[in-house]
């Protein structure tokens, strides 16, 4: 699979005017979002990890196969940045949702936490714009019966708040389980 770095935005202004279809990567800080990628992509350091909530602070664009992008997007519910820096990161998310060639936006979110009224906004406004794929991160903590309740109940209460989802996945980039199938989906979806 042919991976690269293609740029990095931090202000609306500085998105990439590309053609490519495009999947973003959204979540909360520390949820597994460059990691996640780096699995789909068979790459171990295509996208930046930490173990430091907060670190990707702009909208990282890769290329695969020439043919489309993954954008890392910067979490949300933490960061190091000054508030003031907050309405830079509004008006960059906003400006990157409101984009045509949004194949899909994957909604990543670990498995383990509840959802709070901030997710259920966020998950809701995304699946007014593009169909979303919920994917529930950090499995391997989570045994078979926790991770099967944890499935139906994220459906049910996304959608009983409103939001439509396109498909839910469980994966673990520790054990690679549902990395493979999550791969296979995104690549049907972009032919």
């Amino acid at each position: 699979m042919k991976t690269e770095y293609l740029t990095s935005a931090a202000k609306a202004e500085q998105l990439p005017k590309t053609i490519l279809g495009e999947f973003s990567f959204i979540g909360r800080s520390n949820v597994g979002k460059s990691s996640l990628i780096n699995s789909i992509l068979l790459h171990g350091g295509l996208a930046r990890t930490s173990r430091t909530p907060g670190r990707t602070q702009m909208a990282n664009f890769f290329v695969v196969n020439d043919q489309w992008h993954f954008v890392d997007l910067p979490g949300y519910g933490f960061s190091k940045t000054a508030n003031a820096d907050h309405r830079d990161w509004q008006n960059l998310m906003n400006a990157y949702f409101d984009r045509p060639q949004i194949i899909r936006n994957l909604f990543l979110w670990d498995g383990r936490r509840e959802l709070e009224d901030v997710d259920y906004q966020l998950l809701g406004h995304l699946s007014e714009r593009k169909p979303v794929i919920f994917v529930m991160t950090k499995c391997d903590k989570l045994n078979r019966s926790e991770l099967e309740k944890a499935k139906t109940f994220f459906a049910n209460a996304v959608q009983s708040k409103g939001a439509k989802l396109d498909r839910i996945f469980a994966v673990s980039t520790i054990k690679k389980t549902g990395i493979d199938e999550l791969r296979d989906y995104l690549f049907t979806l972009s032919l």
